[in-house]
């Protein structure tokens, strides 16, 4: 377990320079001399270190690399599920005949000698899937004429059956689930070499055929490119006192092509320094964090952070090397815990609603500002109550919801705030925290807990009721307006409301003529559910500003079950 240090990071990341942003903000940084990669891991047994020194990457299988030798750092097996009874060993004995297989010494082997019995088999699974296109295996050379007389060789590619493979291995594995690639029923040669097209493989079935003496000395295993999945799971860090998290950062590179590979980066944090044998004091993983510098997802303040990298690749000829990772921390926390609920949690899609928010703070260091998130536009703020007394409060424009500052408190106390906004997605998370605006530490989260015994919710979300259409509504203010340039009214805002959407879909919201005819598009990225607002000066595609008369406004959101579509009539006059 690593305990956390301040340090400078002046230099890292290549031309990257990062900096706090105070001093009461720390960095985190794993990668680097401070704290390197081999280090700082708990389990990467697919991970090179060796390759790109410094950086992390998935596996790969260079020119003349034996993936053989390997199986047991990765998690592999060598068994075979008959020939301790075959040959009648013990089971330790076995084990040391076998490992002398993939040992790299000529003085040792597997031995199948003074035996009346065929069908011994030796099973290897690599611990990954790499992509293979060459098998030897041969006796010691001075042994040369106790060959392999006849065998079965197969292979799995460890997707089809393979945990029907996985969940067995000192069983006879279904010979079914493998796929023949080489068999001969009277070899001639001392030196097996099967080469075959690339292709992936992690399960490997080796059957004699014959009842003649016979030994491997060594099984060697060639191929090429990338593992097409790869984890490097972080030992667990302990930042030595419940601490709060900032953004996340990195540096990486594509390797190879660069549409083949991707990487997830999640976290997961807890009190307890084991999540293994404690899994109760850690909060599930993270979801997978889409961009640099976004903030840590994982619940604070927590003593303990751990990350997980995923590396996938879906050909063997890309992946993703990862130089350094920065976490933003500060500490100690601003409050022992901030739990937060809010009341109604059942609300009508796209109904401006009346809110109350309820927080509890305790032990606080200190606190004058709190921000709650969003969906749609924060239309009203009603009050804000301090142990159920008015406090005094100004507003700032906080686009994602609502920011309110007040006079700096500390202690235990319960906050309250009522408001008034809509809701537009089926489950709706009021996300709040707490900052104090006298230090430079970062906010604190609020979680959702019991803030207050009246009230029955005891969590931060709201939902609607899932009927209804995607486009709950659309609206265009002023209707008609007249783009003339005389600055009254010369432009027209649109405002439509989106519900229903789990993820960011394509939309588009078109002008057309009375006719049918285009004469604008009015540009939109994707866009989720929420309230959206864009503005139309009156002009066309080309920059034109269209005639006076009616128009058709028309709203089109793709989603999978197809397209929705919703429109209003404008009016341009002059």
């Amino acid at each position: 377990m690593s305990r956390i240090s301040r340090i400078g990071l002046a230099g890292w990341f290549g031309a990257m320079l990062w900096s706090s942003a105070a001093p009461a903000v720390e960095q985190f940084v794993v990668g680097g001399q401070e704290r390197d990669w081999e280090t700082a891991a708990g389990s990467a047994p697919v991970i090179d270190y060796r390759t790109q020194p410094g950086w992390i990457l998935p596996s790969s299988v260079g020119e003349g690399t034996n993936v053989a030798k390997d199986i047991y750092a990765r998690g592999g097996l060598l068994t075979s599920p008959n020939a301790q009874t075959v040959l009648r060993l013990s089971k330790d004995i076995l084990k040391q005949k076998l490992d002398s297989m993939i040992d790299g010494d000529h003085q040792t082997a597997f031995e199948a000698k003074n035996v009346a019995a065929t069908g011994i088999l030796v099973v290897l699974d690599l611990g990954a899937r790499f992509g293979v296109n060459q098998i030897r295996f041969f006796p010691r050379p001075d042994y040369r004429a106790d060959f392999m007389k006849g065998y079965v060789l197969s292979v799995n590619d460890g997707v089809f059956g393979a945990d029907i493979v996985a969940a067995s291995p000192d069983k006879l594995p279904n010979r079914s689930l493998f796929t023949i690639i080489a068999q001969d029923g009277s070899n001639n040669r001392d030196t097996v070499d099967v080469r075959f097209p690339l292709q992936y493989v992690r399960y490997i079935r080796l059957e004699s055929t014959q009842r003649f003496n016979w030994e491997v000395d060594e099984f060697q295993i060639f191929g090429a490119g990338f593992v097409p999945q790869a984890q490097y799971l972080s030992e667990v860090f302990d930042f030595e006192q419940p601490s709060l998290w900032g953004g996340l950062q990195w540096a990486s590179q594509q390797l190879g092509n660069p549409d083949r590979s991707r990487m997830f980066i999640r976290t997961r944090s807890g009190s307890s320094p084991s999540p293994d044998s404690d899994p109760q004091a850690w909060s599930p993983w993270s979801p997978p964090y889409r961009s640099q510098g976004e903030q840590i997802l994982s619940p604070a303040p927590r003593r303990y952070l751990q990350v997980s990298i995923d590396f996938e690749s879906d050909g063997l000829d890309g992946g993703v090397a990862v130089d350094s990772l920065l976490v933003e921390f500060s500490r100690p926390a601003l409050a022992t815990t901030i739990e937060g609920e809010i009341w109604p949690q059942e609300v009508s899609v796209g109904a401006d609603t009346s809110f109350t928010y309820v927080v509890q703070v305790v032990n606080a260091r200190g606190f004058d500002h709190l921000e709650i998130d969003a969906s749609a536009p924060v239309t009203q703020v009603q009050a804000l109550r301090l142990d159920s007394v008015n406090l005094a409060f100004s507003r700032e424009e906080f686009a994602a919801g609502l920011a309110l500052n007040f006079a700096r408190v500390s202690g235990s106390h319960t906050l309250e705030v009522d408001f008034t906004t809509a809701v537009l997605r089926y489950e709706t998370v009021f996300s709040g925290r707490l900052r104090d605006s006298q230090t430079a530490s970062l906010p604190q989260e609020v979680e959702s807990g019991n803030a207050m015994d009246t009230l029955p919710g005891d969590d931060l979300s709201v939902r609607v009721p899932l009927r209804g259409g995607v486009i709950h509504q659309i609206s265009v203010a002023p209707n008609p307006f007249s783009p003339n340039g005389d600055g009254v009214n010369d432009e027209t805002i649109v405002t439509y409301d989106i519900s229903h959407l789990t993820e960011m879909v394509p939309m588009a919201l078109g002008v057309f003529d009375l006719a049918g005819r285009q004469v604008a598009e009015l540009p939109l990225a994707k866009g989720q559910s929420g309230r959206h607002q864009l503005a139309w000066d009156g002009r066309d595609s080309q920059g034109e500003q269209v005639p006076p008369g009616l128009y058709l406004l028309q709203l089109e959101v793709q989603t999978d079950s197809g397209t929705r579509r919703s429109s209003r009539i404008l009016a341009i006059v002059y």
